[in-house]
C-alpha cells in the first residue's frame, strides 16, 4: 500500500508541505492510463489525515482504472465486426505482400527456408496446416488493427496465402539480385485503413494530448460518456468507418429526439468527437476527421429578456448579507465557514468557486518581497494550469479572514473541508467540489437567486465592477486569469505575454475594487454555541464551532 510522500526539488528539499500519493500503475492498466506512475495531491499537510486520504485515493484510482479498462473492453463488444468489400480484401492482399516481402528483402533467406509457402497448396492439405494458416492470418489482422467478420475471414484466407506466396517469389528473385516488384502487386487495390477503436482513441487522447486533469479530470469525465453514447448510436466503435453523415444524424437525434440545447450539442457532444478525431489524425492513425466540417447552427429563439451573466447589485448584497447570519447548530463547521467566507473571497478576487473551496492554509501567505498577504491558487486547481497570485483585499482582512486561516492552520486542515469527514467522495468528485455544489444550491434554493450561474456569477460581476472602477485591463486580467485582454487587437493580446505581474501592482489594483457595505458587518456577530451532544463527530469539529465568524487571533492582519 503506498504511503504519502512530498515532492522534492532538485536540491532535495521539499517543494511544499502538502502530501502526495505516488502510485505505480499495474501493467494491465498501463495501456489505458498511458503511463507507469501517477502523482495525486492529497490536499493536506497533516500526515495523519494524509495517511487516511492516501489509502482511500489509492483504492479509488484502482477502481477507476478497472472501470476504464472494462469500458474499453465493452466498446469492443459494441462494435460489429467489419464487413469488407472485395476492393478492401484486395487492399489487404497488398499489405500482406508488402509486409512479408519487406521484412526480409534486405537479406533474403535461401529458398529452402521458406518451406511449403513457396509452392501451391492442394485440396489435400493437412488440418494442422490449415489451422496454422488461419492463425497466421488472424495474427496479421490483429497486428494491423482489422476486426473482420468470420465470413470475410473465410473469403480472405486464400487471398492471404496467395499474397504470401507472391511475396516469397519476390524474395527468391532478390537472391539473384532481381529486386523488381511482382506483376500482381500493381493489380492490388490500395491498402484500406485499419480500425481505430474510438474509446481507446479517447483514452489515448486524455493521456497524451495534455488536457487538464488527464483521464480523470473534469473534461475527460464529461466527454467519455458522450463518446460511448455516439458509438452505441452508430452501432460500432470504429472511428475509421465513421462519416460526417453519422455526425449529422447524431446532432439531429440530440436536438430533435432528446431535446438537448444546440449550444450544448456544439460545445460538448460534438466538440468531444472533433477533438479526439483531430488528435488521432495528428498522430497519423486516421486519414481525416469526419466531424471537422459539421456545424450546429444556432436556432432563432427571438428576443431574449436578459443577457445577464453576473450578480446584480441587489443579488450581491442579498448573498453577502446572508453570509453573516447565524447558521443552524446542525451545520458543520466547514459548511458554516464556506458560506461565511467563500462568497466574499470570490467577490473580491474573481476566483472560481472550486479554486477557493480547495484552498489550504498554506495557500494564503505573505509575498516574500512585499509582505503583502495573497491567495496562491495552485496550478492543479486553476483552469490555466499555472499558479495565480491574488492579493487579499483589505476588507477581507478587516473582517478577520486571516484569523480564520490561522485557526485552520493550527488544526492542519484545509480551509473549507475536513478530509476526515469524507464520505462517498471520489477522484472524480472530491470534497472541495461538493462544497462548491452545496454553496450553489444554497444560493439558488435557500436565497432564491436565479437567472445567473451561482458559481460563476461573482466572476462575471468582478469584470463588470472592474470596468466601472477603471481598473487597468492588463492588471485585471492577471487577477482574473484570463490569457488575453478584452480588446481583440493583436498588439494588446501580444503585450500580455511580456512583463511580470508584480504583487504590489496587483494589490494597488485590487484596492480599487469598491467595498461592499453590508449592514450586518456593523454589528458584532453573536458567538456560535453548539448544545452539548452525546456523540460528537470529532473533537476538532467542536473547536471549530466559532471559526466561521473569524474572531480568533492566530494571525495579525497587515
Amino acid at each position: 500500500m503506498p504511503s504519502p510522500v512530498r515532492k522534492r526539488s532538485a536540491d532535495g528539499s521539499d517543494k511544499s508541505d502538502v502530501w502526495w500519493l505516488r502510485k505505480k500503475v499495474p501493467a494491465r492498466y498501463r495501456a489505458i492510463v498511458g503511463r507507469g506512475e501517477v502523482w495525486r495531491s492529497l490536499g493536506t499537510t497533516d500526515l495523519k489525515a494524509a495517511n487516511v486520504a492516501c489509502v482511500k485515493l489509492s483504492a479509488e484510482l484502482e477502481r477507476d482504472w478497472a472501470a476504464r479498462l472494462h469500458a474499453a473492453q465493452d466498446a469492443g463488444r459494441v462494435s460489429s465486426p467489419r464487413a469488407l468489400t472485395s476492393r478492401e480484401l484486395s487492399g489487404l492482399q497488398r499489405l500482406v505482400h508488402e509486409q512479408t516481402r519487406d521484412a526480409q528483402l534486405a537479406n533474403p533467406p535461401p529458398r529452402h527456408a521458406w518451406g511449403l509457402d513457396t509452392g501451391d497448396r492442394t485440396d489435400d492439405e493437412h488440418l494442422e496446416e490449415l489451422e496454422y494458416d488461419e492463425a497466421k492470418m488472424a495474427s496479421f489482422l490483429a497486428r494491423n488493427g482489422f476486426e473482420v467478420s468470420e465470413a470475410d475471414q473465410r473469403r480472405f484466407l486464400p487471398l492471404f496465402l496467395q499474397a504470401r506466396r507472391e511475396a516469397y517469389r519476390d524474395l527468391h528473385r532478390a537472391t539473384r539480385l532481381d529486386y523488381s516488384d511482382s506483376p500482381l502487386l500493381a493489380k492490388y487495390a490500395p491498402t484500406p485503413l485499419p480500425s481505430v477503436d474510438f474509446l481507446e482513441a479517447f483514452e489515448f487522447y486524455c493521456t497524451s494530448a495534455g488536457i487538464k486533469g488527464g483521464a480523470t479530470g473534469p473534461t475527460a469525465r464529461r466527454w467519455r460518456s458522450k463518446i460511448i453514447e455516439f458509438c452505441e448510436f452508430v452501432n460500432h466503435a470504429d472511428l475509421a468507418r465513421m462519416t460526417a453523415d453519422d455526425g449529422y444524424r447524431w446532432v439531429d437525434h440530440l436536438v430533435d429526439a432528446k431535446g438537448i440545447a444546440r449550444k450544448s450539442v456544439r460545445d460538448v457532444w460534438l466538440a468531444s468527437l472533433k477533438a479526439v478525431a483531430s488528435f488521432i489524425v495528428e498522430r497519423r492513425k486516421l486519414a481525416s476527421n469526419p466531424f471537422l466540417g459539421i456545424r450546429v447552427r444556432r436556432a432563432d429563439t427571438g428576443t431574449k429578456e436578459s443577457n445577464q451573466k453576473g450578480f446584480t447589485d441587489s443579488q450581491a448584497v442579498l448573498i453577502l448579507t446572508a453570509t453573516l447570519a447565524n447558521p443552524s447548530h446542525l451545520t458543520i463547521a466547514e459548511t458554516r465557514a464556506a458560506r461565511r467566507w467563500v462568497p466574499w473571497i470570490c467577490a473580491y478576487t474573481s476566483a472560481r468557486v472550486n479554486e477557493i473551496t480547495s484552498l489550504l492554509p498554506s495557500d494564503v501567505r505573505q509575498d516574500p518581497e512585499t509582505a503583502i498577504w495573497c491567495f496562491y491558487l495552485r496550478p492543479e486547481m486553476t483552469k490555466g494550469d499555472y499558479m495565480r497570485v491574488i492579493p487579499v483585499h483589505s476588507h477581507l482582512i478587516e473582517q478577520g479572514l486571516l484569523n480564520y486561516v490561522g485557526e485552520r492552520e493550527g488544526l492542519s486542515l484545509p480551509l473549507f473541508y475536513d478530509p476526515r469527514r469524507a464520505e462517498g467522495d471520489t477522484v472524480a468528485h472530491p470534497q472541495w467540489q461538493k462544497i462548491a455544489q452545496r454553496l450553489a444550491e444554497w444560493v439558488v434554493n435557500s436565497l432564491g437567486v436565479t437567472g445567473v450561474k451561482p458559481n460563476h456569477g461573482w466572476r462575471h460581476r468582478f469584470k463588470s465592477v472592474a470596468r466601472h472602477a477603471n481598473m487597468h485591463p492588463e492588471v485585471e486580467n492577471f487577477i482574473t486569469g484570463h490569457g488575453g485582454s478584452d480588446d481583440p487587437g493583436v498588439i494588446q493580446r501580444v503585450s500580455m505575454r511580456y512583463g511580470d505581474a508584480w504583487v504590489k501592482t496587483l494589490k494597488k489594483t485590487i484596492e480599487l475594487y469598491p467595498r461592499y457595505e453590508i449592514e450586518g458587518l456593523k454589528r458584532r456577530p453573536e458567538p456560535h454555541r453548539r448544545p452539548r451532544r452525546t456523540r460528537q463527530i470529532g473533537a476538532p469539529g467542536t473547536r471549530q464551532a466559532s471559526t466561521a465568524t473569524g474572531h480568533a487571533s492566530h494571525r495579525d492582519p497587515e
